[in-house]
């Protein structure tokens, strides 16, 4: 199974209104302050309402494991895949919240797997409070055994 349609366009369409934009406004609303700010609210409150509905979807629908862990790798690789993305990287790091609904869904040795490439790719350094959480909620799983 592929990543569910509605994760990716949950991804494809919150990048694509955040460099939209940032390409449309004006160099002077950038020095002055405005405008900006309420796109970018506007654009991360639909982002987590289309990721969050997809993700309970997704979980409701009873994945396989495999299937799971495709969505859950596909929402870890966002932030770092947009490493440049300026304001929506932080967003994307701070998704990985959102897909705590597919590690139920995961076999135990598939948390394990996921938990030793989430770990390695976000080390203790550069981890926030999201990874933190995913990184609780995986080992809590693997642990399942």
């Amino acid at each position: 199974m592929a990543v569910p349609d509605a994760i990716a366009w949950a991804f494809s369409d919150y990048l694509e209104a955040m460099a939209s934009g940032v390409k449309d406004r004006r160099r002077l609303d950038v020095i002055l302050g405005w405008g900006g700010a309420v796109d970018n609210e506007r654009c991360q409150d639909d982002f987590v309402s289309a990721l969050s509905a997809a993700v309970e979807d997704c979980a409701a629908a009873g994945p396989s494991s495999e299937e799971a862990a495709e969505a859950l790798e596909f929402i870890f690789s966002r932030a770092h895949a947009n490493r440049k993305s300026g304001q929506a990287y932080w967003m994307l790091l701070a998704s990985h919240v959102f897909a705590l609904p597919l590690v139920k869904c995961l076999s135990p040795d598939a948390a394990a797997r996921l938990l030793a490439a989430y770990e390695a790719e976000f080390p203790r350094r550069e981890r926030f409070p999201a990874q933190t959480t995913m990184i609780a909620a995986l080992s809590e799983r693997a642990a399942a055994k």
